[in-house]
């Protein structure tokens, strides 16, 4: 049994933090996740389409639309852009840490790869939030960062779209979405949201 409790506790560490040091995670506080909307998504497919109203846009000289969303997932957090109301004017899907946590890329409908992808890893996590910003410049480009890790993850041409609804998921799994957050700097926190002292001793 002490041999079992060992092995589970190095399987652990292993796939939740060891793994989680392969990227420099940006730091999300809990207290700053409070001031979000959340949205929990357990099905394999998108089954519901928010009105593009219902989310906070930073407009700016430079964006049309710029959302900013913040998940907690295994891999495949899929945002699906519709230029309608439902899934039938869907046009791009951007689908971040797919591929076992390890391929990001926009696709059409017809699942067809647009635009850079990227091969980042690691991206996603169940236990921290990873920052998603989804932005559209005022010439169609549409692009997607993770602050603090990598911007721009993904960039296309997407002259044709104009979102007027979007719903999002996690493939195959739980997942958890925070939007329409409070973005102010006392927010932002200087100390990891989760604190894992990892020193343990395995002769216990």
């Amino acid at each position: 049994m002490h041999t079992s409790l060992t092995v589970i506790r190095r399987s652990y560490l292993d796939q939740f933090v060891f793994s989680a040091k392969t990227i420099a995670r940006p730091t999300i506080s809990f207290p700053k996740l409070s001031t979000c909307q959340e949205y929990v998504t357990t099905s394999g497919l998108c089954d519901h389409y928010f009105p593009i109203d219902v989310f906070k846009n930073h407009r700016s000289t430079e964006y049309k639309l710029h959302l900013k969303f913040y998940v907690m997932g295994d891999h495949d957090a899929n945002i699906k852009l519709s230029n309608g109301q439902d899934e039938k004017i869907v046009l791009y899907a951007i689908v971040v840490g797919g591929h076992s946590n390890t391929y990001s890329r926009i696709r059409t409908e017809s699942l067809h790869t647009v635009g850079i992808d990227s091969y980042k890893t690691g991206l996603l996590s169940p236990l921290w939030p990873t920052p998603i910003d989804v932005r559209l410049k005022y010439n169609g480009e549409l692009s997607v960062a993770i602050p603090g890790v990598v911007d721009p993850l993904l960039r296309a041409s997407a002259p044709d779209l104009d979102v007027k609804s979007l719903c999002f998921n996690v493939y195959l799994s739980e997942g958890r979405w925070f939007y329409n957050c409070n973005e102010e700097d006392e927010y932002i926190s200087v100390a990891s949201p989760c604190k894992i002292d990892v020193r343990m001793n395995y002769n216990d």
